[in-house]
């Protein structure tokens, strides 16, 4: 009995340091919060997707402070994290002709975007429903154009809506080199008639 508690009471200082160690880098306080900017003269939606950010919301919600743009709130997340929102927002053509996203890009001022990984669902056989992904955004530059863009299929009539696209992001945040901080910024996307 004797033998156990000395054994007890020297653990308890490399306890203490290991639990205090763990604690000491257990946060995640990379935050992203990005606008969404689309074409306010045309008639394009943009509705949130099914997946929820860490707080239970949708990801894409209302930008009350500010008109015409919408909030992406991807969370708070540490260096090593990947998260991958295979249905973060879509964006639908409501509009009586057939229309292309022709560029997709962030503000100047935007910080973190190197860390994102952006896809687009193209609509490739007019079903009016995006089925081949296409990475829009590698962390740097947008590879639209307007030979190379995502088709959305017009509405048949108005009211109703047309093609649809899903919007993937994926989360990528190295272990070492990471400014930990708030990420902010503004994602532009570009619409074209056919």
């Amino acid at each position: 009995m004797r033998k156990s508690r000395k054994l007890a009471i020297l653990m308890l200082p490399i306890l203490a340091a290991y639990v205090f160690q763990a604690t000491q880098y257990a946060r995640a306080p990379v935050k992203y919060n990005l606008y969404v900017v689309y074409a306010k003269n045309a008639d394009i939606a943009l509705k949130p997707g099914t997946d929820k950010s860490p707080n239970g919301q949708t990801l894409l919600q209302n930008a009350t402070t500010q008109q015409g743009l919408y909030n992406l709130s991807l969370g708070q997340w540490g260096p090593g994290y990947r998260v991958n929102y295979t249905d973060a927002f879509n964006v639908t053509n409501n509009e009586a002709f057939a229309i292309r996203m022709i560029a997709f890009n962030f503000s100047s001022d935007s910080t973190g975007k190197a860390y994102l990984n952006i896809y687009v669902l193209n609509d490739t056989d007019d079903d009016g429903y995006g089925d081949t992904e296409v990475l829009v955004w590698d962390g740097s530059s947008s590879v639209l154009t307007s030979t190379n863009y995502i088709y959305f299929k017009a509405t048949a009539t108005y009211g109703t809506s047309g093609g649809t696209s899903r919007i993937k992001v994926m989360v990528k945040i190295p272990e070492t080199g990471v400014n930990l901080d708030t990420y902010t910024g503004t994602i532009y996307m570009w619409f074209t008639s056919t």
